[in-house]
């Protein structure tokens, strides 16, 4: 008769409990890993998809790493900011496509009725843009507050920042009845578009935000997992 005894079983029953602790933050390391090439893949197709994307559209992305409480990285947009308008705003359109949101510029022109509702803005060829080809914020809001439609009615107590010189600069250029945008005037003979009114843009979609995280998913959490779970193994104490 032959009897087989578990020889050292206690020890590797110890050792398979060590093993199973590490397990949550092994899982939670390689979430985190893997969201991380995620949102570098995502970065690379912005500067290949879109032209000159400025340094505030290339930090849009916001990485919440998971914890061994909960199992669960995020690459997400960033829906508030500080100053200006949040990522989420203009990006989602290239992400999924359709009409473009409000400017916070056009509302403002808006709710001064300046620009019809059924109109956007848009650079004209005489407007000067910036390197990332976007009109200037200080340029904008001169244009606003020689139109008494400035982003802060508080910036300045005479008549809320709308200087005389402004006043004289900017006004709606018309084609008999109709606003064709807004223009300055330079000289009592020149004069330049700066802003045209355009129909409401539509976007396609160019940023594969999603997909780009299905693959990099498929391809890259079984590595980062096997890769967490031996240092999970290795530095268990």
């Amino acid at each position: 008769m032959i009897n087989i005894v578990p020889v050292g079983f206690a020890a590797a029953r110890k050792e398979l409990a060590r093993q199973e602790k590490q397990i949550p933050f092994a899982t939670a390391l390689a979430l985190t890993r893997t969201a991380q090439i995620a949102e570098r893949a995502i970065k690379q197709e912005m500067e290949s998809v879109f032209d000159r994307p400025t340094r505030w559209t290339l930090n849009s992305l916001r990485l919440i790493p998971a914890k061994k409480t909960k199992l669960q990285a995020r690459v997400d947009l960033k829906d508030e900011a500080a100053k200006g308008v949040p990522a989420a705003r203009w990006l989602n359109p290239e992400i999924k496509g359709g009409p473009r949101q409000d400017k916070r510029s056009e509302k403002l022109l808006r709710a001064r009725g300046i620009l019809p509702n059924d109109k956007y803005i848009a650079p004209a060829k005489s407007m000067r843009l910036d390197k990332s080809g976007n009109v200037r914020l200080g340029q904008m809001q001169k244009i606003l507050s020689g139109l008494g439609a400035q982003f802060d009615r508080y910036q300045n107590s005479t008549d809320s920042a709308r200087s005389a010189a402004n006043k004289r600069k900017f006004f709606v250029m018309y084609q008999g009845d109709k606003p064709l945008g807004i223009a300055e005037r330079t000289s009592r003979r020149n004069i330049k578009l700066l802003l045209a009114f355009v129909s409401r843009p539509t976007y396609s979609k160019r940023l594969d935000f999603y997909g780009i995280g299905d693959r990099v998913a498929v391809k890259n959490l079984p590595i980062e997992m096997r890769k967490a779970f031996e240092q999970a193994i290795r530095t268990a104490r």
